[in-house]
């Protein structure tokens, strides 16, 4: 019998014997000495020590003709079959069976494959292979802070899977990982594979040292003269530990992040002139007791560089001036590099719109020492011209191809436009779908000239079944549920379904939207509602429905109509409710009207945008039927800018005002109508529906006389927040990240205001705060605090108003 083998140890370190009846000789090669195998490297030695027989005559007798399969337990003889080169009834050679080798040393499934081939021809070929054990048990030992679910997901081992050495490293060095990201930076793993008595699999043991968290207790700079330490650890996203640090996650100490604060603090000076900066490796020293972190950086800050003369070369497509518009380097003072980054995109836009897809512009940067001046040069290579090849979209396995089709500005076979592609960009990430949304582009073989298009989404779950339970200190005890899906059948249709009860306010809303009715650009939607809210001074209740439709106007301009067809009951409160103040006569009925609305939206994104504008305004008639009569006139504007880093500048402006049609009671204006401010939409330090016009309630007053208050608490009583024909404010905030993995946010805002029924300055109301949200699975929940200025005492205003609201801001 000829064979041609490969023998490697067993998994615990016992030789493989060879199977009965094997020669110690080899025919066709050189007699082998049995090799040594590390079980834990790849086996690719017993491969490579095969000596290849010399080519045999061309005969039918060199054919295969049995393959056998011996020696495995778990894996079926056809599935080994399967990954052989060497096949019965096709040519034997003994580079086929290195290459057999080598395919079953790499499913990793082995220890050890032998090959036998029998003397007589056609041959028949025998593989006896040694099975790697599967792994019977995982165990953690050490694990106080990490649950061993979470260890599992993070490994990502399965019992009942082969062992393999390598991806147990891995896993090792994943929980190393895991364990820095939360703070345990000097946490150790270690393993071993041990056999289980009586059976064929074996057990892994992580053994994990977790040691105390460790802390950052100091950031030293040395030689920054001219840049405060303090705007340097402010450009880090590694921080000091501090009191509040379990709220803002700071003193945690992990390796990528601090690599990456090393890189933005040469961003940092390079940004503010510094061109000449150096920054040495940080020294890092750990306590003895290794529960502490001291951090030293040493800083070669140089001097500042100021801009010098900025120029362009290469292909020239414009003007030295029309250039020079796109750019702004040439406006600054300080050398800037994010302006020059930004430069830099703006010149391959212009070009791009052009068709040069591949624009590539390079700035030639010369400084001049004495001067401090960077002289910058714009050397432009303008390519090819291109045009859009096909348009793929991928990823996408419940989302419509043109859903997402729809929202593009760019077709294919046009000339490619740098602009259109980035809107189009927007504008698909925009639709809230998607978690990622990537443009990926590819050039055709041999045609230059066009450029194809991969648009790569990764869906994020669009239906949510959401359930919460609160408090507010306006509206008590708060119950709320939601289930939605605003990616309806994957057509990009919104369907709602909600649930708000409170002790002053129960709400059932069902509404649904077409945003491409019949695939054109009309958007239609329904609503139906049942609104009850409880005042001091009455009950009302409201039962409605709204048909919308709308077109664009613009890119990111829209106009809609909205017709409302709503029932109104109102009830006076027995104790409080006035009649005179409150004719319930000229609220209660039915409401018919018709809403014009424009609206303007470029926010970034709709639910948590951090830069962008969002402007609407509102005209609604009352009287088309029904018997209350008013015309209401709204406007918005909202305005959104990160500063630096994550701080978000909030801004919103709004005005509303309202007006009789007819002669209805009060005026010809419903009081219930009528605008009041207050609570966690518009002025945040004061009581829900408390800052308006007021009127006097001989009502209330009787009634604070009765419950035996003085004469002048009972006329401060008797003013009661009535409402004006007339709202403004404004909301000013600044958002920044408190716990970025947890979605915490820290806010701290300015409001002002007033409701009358005209704006008189001096009655504007005025409040400041802070507080903090947290983006939590049932959605955003918000805890903040108002404290009025120029607090009213009369009135009962406290000197701190703390409100729990669910639901985003603004």
């Amino acid at each position: 019998m000829g064979e041609v083998w490969a023998q490697a140890p067993s998994p615990y370190g016992r030789p493989v014997p060879p199977s009965p009846g094997h020669p110690t000789t080899n025919p066709v090669a050189p007699a082998p000495s049995t090799t040594k195998v590390d079980p834990n490297a790849p086996p690719t030695r017993p491969v490579e020590d095969l000596h290849e027989a010399p080519p045999a005559p061309k005969t039918t007798g060199d054919l295969i003709d049995k393959i056998v399969i011996k020696g495995n337990k778990k894996i079926e003889a056809d599935a080994v079959r399967s990954k052989l080169v060497s096949k019965e009834g096709k040519p034997y050679s003994a580079a086929t069976i290195k290459q057999d080798l080598q395919e079953l040393f790499n499913t990793g499934f082995f220890y050890d494959v032998i090959v036998d081939r029998s003397d007589s021809k056609p041959y028949t070929l025998t593989y006896t292979v040694v099975e790697k054990p599967s792994i019977a048990e995982i165990t953690y030992k050490g694990n106080d802070e990490v649950s061993d679910d979470d260890l599992k997901e993070q490994t990502g081992i399965k019992v009942y899977e082969f062992l393999n050495i390598a991806k147990i490293r891995e896993a090792v060095e994943k929980i190393e990982k895991m364990y820095e990201d939360k703070g345990y930076f000097l946490a150790r793993v270690t393993y071993k594979v041990e056999a289980i008595e009586g059976q064929d699999g074996v057990r892994v043991v992580f053994n994990i040292t977790e040691n105390d968290k460790v802390k950052v207790k100091r950031i030293s700079f040395i030689g920054n003269t001219q840049v405060a330490s303090g705007k340097l650890k402010g450009a880090m996203q590694t921080k000091e530990g501090s009191l509040f640090s379990f709220i803002s996650g700071g003193g945690s100490y992990k390796q990528e992040t601090f690599d990456r604060d090393t890189q933005m603090l040469n961003y940092f000076y390079f940004n503010e002139g510094f061109v000449k900066v150096k920054i040495d490796r940080p020294q890092v020293y750990v306590t003895p007791d290794k529960k502490s972190i001291y951090i030293s950086i040493r800083v070669e800050e140089g001097q500042k560089y100021n801009v010098g003369q900025v120029d362009f070369a290469g292909d020239l497509l414009f003007s030295r001036d029309e250039l020079l518009q796109s750019t702004h380097i040439q406006e600054q003072k300080v050398f800037k590099y994010s302006v020059l980054q930004e430069d830099l995109s703006s010149l391959r836009a212009k070009y791009g719109d052009l068709g040069y897809a591949y624009t590539n512009v390079i700035p030639r940067i010369i400084t001049h020492d004495e001067e401090k001046l960077v002289d910058i040069t714009f050397e432009i290579d303008k390519g090819n011209k291109v045009y859009i090849g096909k348009i793929n979209v991928l990823g996408n396995t419940k989302t419509r191809d043109k859903v997402v089709r729809r929202e593009l500005r760019i077709t294919e076979g046009e000339l490619y436009n740098e602009t259109r592609k980035r809107e189009s960009l927007e504008n698909v990430k925009r639709l809230g779908y998607f978690e990622e949304v990537n443009f990926n582009t590819k050039t055709p073989k041999g045609r230059l000239d066009l450029m194809d298009i991969d648009i790569v989404v990764k869906e994020r779950n669009t239906g949510t079944l959401q359930a919460g339970a609160g408090y507010s200190s306006y509206y008590g005890a708060i119950i709320n549920a939601q289930l939605s899906q605003t990616n309806f059948l994957g057509k990009g249709q919104s369907l709602t379904g909600s649930v708000d009860l409170s002790n002053k306010q129960s709400l059932f809303r069902f509404s649904f939207t077409e945003p491409y009715f019949m695939d054109t650009n009309w958007r239609t939607g329904v609503d139906l509602y049942i609104q009850q809210r409880y005042l001091i001074q009455y009950a009302e209740l409201k039962r409605g429905i709204n048909l919308r439709l709308g077109h664009p106007l613009a890119p990111y301009f829209e106009a809609y109509i909205r017709y409302k067809l709503e029932h109104t009951h109102i009830d006076l409160d027995p104790t409080y409710g006035d009649p005179t103040i409150f004719p319930v006569a000229t609220a209660n009925g039915t409401t018919s009207s018709v809403t014009l609305t424009l609206e303007y939206d470029k926010r970034d994104d709709r639910f948590a945008p951090t830069k962008g504008v969002f402007a609407s305004t509102s005209m609604e008639y009352a009287g088309v039927g029904g018997n209350i009569d008013y015309t209401k006139g709204t406007a918005s504007v909202r305005y959104y800018k990160k500063i630096f880093w994550d701080l978000v500048w909030r801004n919103q402006l709004s005005y509303g005002f309202i007006t009789p049609n007819g002669t209805n009671g009060n005026g010809g204006v419903p009081f219930n109508e009528l605008f009041l401010l207050g609570g966690a939409n518009t002025l945040r330090g004061f009581n829900w529906y408390s800052i308006g016009a007021r009127k006097w309630s001989a009502t209330v007053f009787n009634q604070a006389i009765a419950d035996h208050k003085t004469a002048q608490e009972a006329n401060q009583l008797a003013l009661v927040p009535f409402g004006g024909t007339q709202q403004i404010f404004y909301n000013l905030e600044f958002q920044f990240p408190l716990v970025t993995e947890a979605g915490i946010q820290g806010v701290v805002f300015y409001d002002v205001g007033e409701a009358e029924d005209g704006i008189v300055v001096p009655l504007l109301r005025q409040d400041v705060g802070f507080g903090f949200r947290w983006f939590s699975p049932i959605g955003p929940l918000r805890f903040e605090w108002g404290f009025p200025i120029d607090r009213q005492v009369q009135f009962n205003e406290p000197p701190v108003y703390f409100e729990f609201a669910i639901g985003a801001p603004f």
